[in-house]
Protein backbone atom coordinates (compact mmCIF):
# COMPACT_ATOMS: atom_id res chain seq x y z
CA UNK A 1 0.00 0.00 0.00
CA UNK A 2 2.82 2.39 0.91
CA UNK A 3 4.59 1.72 -2.38
CA UNK A 4 1.39 2.26 -4.35
CA UNK A 5 0.72 5.52 -2.50
CA UNK A 6 4.26 6.79 -3.21
CA UNK A 7 3.87 5.95 -6.89
CA UNK A 8 0.60 7.87 -7.07
CA UNK A 9 2.17 10.88 -5.33
CA UNK A 10 5.03 10.91 -7.85
CA UNK A 11 2.56 10.82 -10.73
CA UNK A 12 0.73 13.77 -9.19
CA UNK A 13 3.90 15.77 -8.61
CA UNK A 14 5.29 15.31 -12.14
CA UNK A 15 2.57 17.31 -13.95
CA UNK A 16 2.78 20.01 -11.27
CA UNK A 17 6.53 20.28 -11.73
CA UNK A 18 6.08 20.46 -15.50
CA UNK A 19 3.42 23.14 -15.16
CA UNK A 20 5.75 25.06 -12.85
CA UNK A 21 8.59 24.74 -15.35
CA UNK A 22 6.37 25.92 -18.20
CA UNK A 23 5.13 28.85 -16.12
CA UNK A 24 8.67 29.94 -15.30
CA UNK A 25 9.56 29.80 -19.01
CA UNK A 26 6.61 32.06 -19.86
CA UNK A 27 7.54 34.53 -17.11
CA UNK A 28 11.17 34.66 -18.23
CA UNK A 29 10.23 35.35 -21.85
CA UNK A 30 7.83 38.06 -20.73
CA UNK A 31 10.58 39.62 -18.63
CA UNK A 32 12.91 39.49 -21.65
CA UNK A 33 10.44 41.49 -23.74
CA UNK A 34 9.86 44.10 -21.04
CA UNK A 35 13.56 44.51 -20.23
CA UNK A 36 14.40 44.90 -23.93
CA UNK A 37 11.60 47.41 -24.42
CA UNK A 38 11.85 49.43 -21.21
CA UNK A 39 15.34 48.82 -19.83
CA UNK A 40 16.11 47.21 -16.51
CA UNK A 41 15.56 50.15 -14.16
CA UNK A 42 12.28 51.27 -15.75
CA UNK A 43 10.78 47.77 -16.03
CA UNK A 44 8.32 46.83 -13.30
CA UNK A 45 7.12 43.48 -12.04
CA UNK A 46 3.54 44.60 -12.78
CA UNK A 47 4.44 45.12 -16.45
CA UNK A 48 6.15 41.75 -16.62
CA UNK A 49 3.17 39.98 -15.08
CA UNK A 50 0.86 41.69 -17.57
CA UNK A 51 3.14 40.72 -20.48
CA UNK A 52 2.98 37.11 -19.28
CA UNK A 53 -0.83 37.30 -18.87
CA UNK A 54 -0.23 36.30 -15.29
CA UNK A 55 -1.22 37.63 -11.89
CA UNK A 56 1.40 39.56 -9.96
CA UNK A 57 1.00 36.99 -7.18
CA UNK A 58 1.98 34.18 -9.53
CA UNK A 59 5.06 36.11 -10.63
CA UNK A 60 6.12 36.78 -7.04
CA UNK A 61 5.59 33.11 -6.23
CA UNK A 62 8.43 32.17 -8.57
CA UNK A 63 10.48 35.38 -8.43
CA UNK A 64 10.05 37.42 -5.22
CA UNK A 65 12.13 40.34 -6.54
CA UNK A 66 13.08 41.92 -9.86
CA UNK A 67 16.83 41.27 -9.33
CA UNK A 68 16.13 37.55 -8.81
CA UNK A 69 14.05 37.46 -11.99
CA UNK A 70 16.69 39.34 -13.99
CA UNK A 71 19.45 37.07 -12.66
CA UNK A 72 17.54 33.92 -13.63
CA UNK A 73 16.98 35.30 -17.13
CA UNK A 74 20.61 36.43 -17.42
CA UNK A 75 21.89 32.96 -16.47
CA UNK A 76 19.54 31.39 -19.03
CA UNK A 77 20.87 33.68 -21.77
CA UNK A 78 24.49 33.09 -20.76
CA UNK A 79 23.96 29.33 -20.99
CA UNK A 80 22.51 29.78 -24.48
CA UNK A 81 25.47 31.95 -25.47
CA UNK A 82 27.99 29.41 -24.17
CA UNK A 83 26.18 26.57 -25.93
CA UNK A 84 26.30 28.56 -29.16
CA UNK A 85 30.04 29.17 -28.79
CA UNK A 86 30.69 25.47 -28.14
CA UNK A 87 28.68 24.49 -31.19
CA UNK A 88 30.46 27.06 -33.35
CA UNK A 89 33.88 25.89 -32.10
CA UNK A 90 33.08 22.33 -33.20
CA UNK A 91 32.18 23.58 -36.67
CA UNK A 92 35.11 25.96 -37.05
CA UNK A 93 38.18 23.81 -36.56
CA UNK A 94 41.04 24.99 -38.77
CA UNK A 95 40.01 28.63 -39.09
CA UNK A 96 42.75 31.23 -38.88
CA UNK A 97 43.08 33.15 -35.61
CA UNK A 98 41.57 36.24 -37.23
CA UNK A 99 38.79 34.14 -38.74
CA UNK A 100 38.08 32.58 -35.35
CA UNK A 101 37.89 35.98 -33.70
CA UNK A 102 35.53 37.30 -36.33
CA UNK A 103 33.36 34.19 -36.06
CA UNK A 104 33.06 34.75 -32.30
CA UNK A 105 32.30 38.44 -32.80
CA UNK A 106 29.69 37.74 -35.47
CA UNK A 107 28.12 35.06 -33.27
CA UNK A 108 27.74 37.62 -30.48
CA UNK A 109 26.14 40.13 -32.86
CA UNK A 110 23.64 37.48 -34.02
CA UNK A 111 22.99 36.49 -30.40
CA UNK A 112 22.22 40.08 -29.39
CA UNK A 113 19.90 40.45 -32.37
CA UNK A 114 18.04 37.31 -31.26
CA UNK A 115 18.10 38.26 -27.57
CA UNK A 116 18.02 42.10 -27.42
CA UNK A 117 17.51 41.95 -23.66
CA UNK A 118 21.02 40.50 -23.16
CA UNK A 119 22.89 43.86 -23.15
CA UNK A 120 20.34 45.21 -20.68
CA UNK A 121 20.88 42.24 -18.37
CA UNK A 122 24.66 42.44 -18.72
CA UNK A 123 24.61 46.13 -17.79
CA UNK A 124 22.85 45.67 -14.44
CA UNK A 125 24.56 47.09 -11.37
CA UNK A 126 23.21 44.35 -9.09
CA UNK A 127 24.82 41.31 -10.75
CA UNK A 128 26.25 39.07 -7.99
CA UNK A 129 30.03 39.53 -8.05
CA UNK A 130 30.87 35.86 -7.62
CA UNK A 131 28.56 34.79 -10.45
CA UNK A 132 29.90 37.56 -12.68
CA UNK A 133 33.50 36.44 -12.11
CA UNK A 134 32.55 32.81 -12.71
CA UNK A 135 30.73 33.61 -15.96
CA UNK A 136 33.65 35.69 -17.25
CA UNK A 137 36.07 32.87 -16.47
CA UNK A 138 33.87 30.32 -18.27
CA UNK A 139 33.50 32.54 -21.34
CA UNK A 140 37.24 33.28 -21.40
CA UNK A 141 38.03 29.56 -21.31
CA UNK A 142 35.55 28.85 -24.12
CA UNK A 143 37.18 31.55 -26.24
CA UNK A 144 40.66 30.21 -25.39
CA UNK A 145 39.60 26.71 -26.45
CA UNK A 146 38.31 28.17 -29.72
CA UNK A 147 41.57 30.04 -30.36
CA UNK A 148 43.70 26.97 -29.62
CA UNK A 149 42.22 25.41 -32.77
CA UNK A 150 43.50 28.22 -34.99
CA UNK A 151 45.69 27.34 -37.97
CA UNK A 152 48.36 28.53 -38.25
CA UNK A 153 48.63 28.54 -34.43
CA UNK A 154 48.66 31.59 -32.21
CA UNK A 155 52.13 32.26 -30.81
CA UNK A 156 51.10 34.79 -28.15
CA UNK A 157 49.71 33.85 -24.74
CA UNK A 158 46.35 32.19 -25.54
CA UNK A 159 44.80 33.14 -22.19
CA UNK A 160 45.81 36.77 -22.72
CA UNK A 161 44.38 36.74 -26.24
CA UNK A 162 41.14 35.21 -24.97
CA UNK A 163 40.94 38.00 -22.39
CA UNK A 164 41.39 40.62 -25.11
CA UNK A 165 38.66 39.02 -27.24
CA UNK A 166 36.34 38.88 -24.23
CA UNK A 167 36.99 42.54 -23.42
CA UNK A 168 36.19 43.59 -26.99
CA UNK A 169 33.02 41.53 -26.82
CA UNK A 170 32.13 43.27 -23.55
CA UNK A 171 32.55 46.65 -25.24
CA UNK A 172 30.32 45.48 -28.08
CA UNK A 173 27.64 44.49 -25.57
CA UNK A 174 27.89 47.87 -23.85
CA UNK A 175 27.55 49.63 -27.21
CA UNK A 176 24.48 47.52 -27.94
CA UNK A 177 22.82 48.78 -24.77
CA UNK A 178 23.32 52.43 -25.81
CA UNK A 179 20.33 53.51 -27.95
CA UNK A 180 22.44 56.11 -29.77
CA UNK A 181 25.55 54.01 -30.41
CA UNK A 182 23.57 50.90 -31.29
CA UNK A 183 22.39 52.58 -34.49
CA UNK A 184 25.97 53.21 -35.60
CA UNK A 185 27.17 49.92 -37.05
CA UNK A 186 30.54 51.52 -37.70
CA UNK A 187 31.35 50.98 -34.03
CA UNK A 188 30.92 47.23 -34.47
CA UNK A 189 32.94 47.35 -37.67
CA UNK A 190 35.82 49.12 -35.90
CA UNK A 191 35.80 46.67 -33.00
CA UNK A 192 35.81 43.80 -35.46
CA UNK A 193 38.74 45.34 -37.36
CA UNK A 194 40.70 45.86 -34.12
CA UNK A 195 40.13 42.23 -33.20
CA UNK A 196 41.23 40.96 -36.62
CA UNK A 197 44.45 42.98 -36.57
CA UNK A 198 45.38 41.92 -33.05
CA UNK A 199 44.82 38.24 -33.80
CA UNK A 200 46.74 38.48 -37.07
CA UNK A 201 49.66 39.94 -35.12
CA UNK A 202 49.46 37.03 -32.68
CA UNK A 203 49.64 34.36 -35.37
CA UNK A 204 52.76 32.40 -36.20
CA UNK A 205 54.50 33.72 -39.29
CA UNK A 206 56.00 31.33 -41.84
Amino acid sequence: MTSQKSSEELKTRAPKRQRGHDRVAVLLEAAAKVFARRGYDAATMTEIAAEAHSSIGSLYQFFPTKPLLAEALHIDRLERLKAGLRDMAERSIGLSAAGSGEAIFDALAAFIEQYPEFPVLAGRRDIPKDRKARSRAELRELIAAFLRQAHPPITDDIVLMAGIVLELLRIAVVVSSDPDAAEDRRVFAELRLMLRKRLEDATAKD
